[in-house]
């Protein structure tokens, strides 16, 4: 059951703005645009009007929205359903994780229930995301901006903040200008950049609008150890979580002015009931983050 549709329009119904639809949906704008008038075309009648405080819905988009909540509700209900029959006779526990620290309390999670079989899948934020809504998960870990989904339960384990990463030795960016919110120093600089679509690179996006700056990607990765690397080398500018350096790292980092927050949280659908080990691994990951520092 292709439900994409439906979640596009809510999206556009929250946000009221098409820009913010497609940036928390990981699309385009004319993308998103394009399947909006396709569907509105398909209908034969508009969903939204443009206000003056965004769009809105029109008395047919309020119905479309209406019916497509009971049919995402029904939809979960089912896969929640074969979910539980497909594994009611595994002594498993499905763990999308998005963040490689959360990794570390495995081991004591199999020593304490050395019984479960724990299906750990690594990937990203937006994975690990649509993993948990269609029940192909049972406990995730993730990173998010916001700490409110309509569908996920999100209990905060860690908040971070997105720190610019130069190279030592940069020639022309001063303290100074960082503090006044004065990037224009970066304007020709390489920059080193997480692969799209992903959280991160969403978050590493809105950073670079902020700065007013338009990148020289020199290259787009999914690891730490490498974008370390091509900082200590010299290689480029990046981003990077806030967190307690490498003793042999030479890059330096600042605070974005405006900041940018975000948050490591353990996840699951508010419809379910925890079980004795999801419990267990919850209090595993708490205790694991509560070692890091904010």
């Amino acid at each position: 059951m292709d439900t994409k549709l439906i979640e596009y329009v809510i999206a556009i119904a929250e946000e009221k703005s098409l820009s913010k639809a497609a940036e928390r949906l990981y699309l385009s704008q004319p993308a998103l645009s394009q399947r909006l008038k396709k569907l509105e075309d398909e209908l034969g009648t508009k969903l939204f009007t443009r206000e003056r405080d965004g769009l809105t819905l029109t008395d047919a988009g309020r119905i479309y929205i209406n019916g497509g909540h009971s049919i995402l509700q029904i939809k979960r209900e089912a896969l929640r359903k074969i979910s539980s029959l497909t594994h009611s006779s595994k002594n498993s526990l499905r763990f999308a994780c998005a963040a490689s620290s959360a990794l570390e309390c495995i081991p004591a999670f199999r020593k304490a229930h050395p019984e479960i079989e724990l299906m750990v899948r690594r990937s990203n934020s937006l994975t690990a995301k649509e993993d948990l809504i269609m029940g192909h998960a049972d406990l995730g870990i993730l990173l998010t901006s916001s700490l409110q989904h309509s569908v996920l339960e999100y209990i905060p384990l860690w908040t971070g903040e997105l720190l610019l990463a130069i190279p030592d030795g940069h020639p022309a960016l001063l303290p100074e200008d960082i503090e006044r919110g004065n990037y224009s120093a970066l304007q020709n600089d390489y920059f080193v950049l997480t692969h799209a679509p992903s959280f991160v690179r969403n978050v590493e996006d809105q950073a670079l609008r902020n700065m007013q700056i338009q990148p020289n990607i020199i290259c787009e990765i999914e690891d730490d150890v490498s974008r370390r690397y091509m900082l200590n080398k010299g290689l480029g500018n990046a981003f990077v979580p806030s967190r307690l350096p490498h003793p042999e790292d030479t890059f330096h980092t600042y605070s974005l002015n405006p900041p940018l927050t975000f948050y490591i949280v353990a996840a699951y659908q508010k419809s379910i009931s925890l079980s004795e080990p999801m419990k267990q691994l919850i209090r595993l990951l708490l205790t694991e983050y509560d070692q890091l520092p904010s």
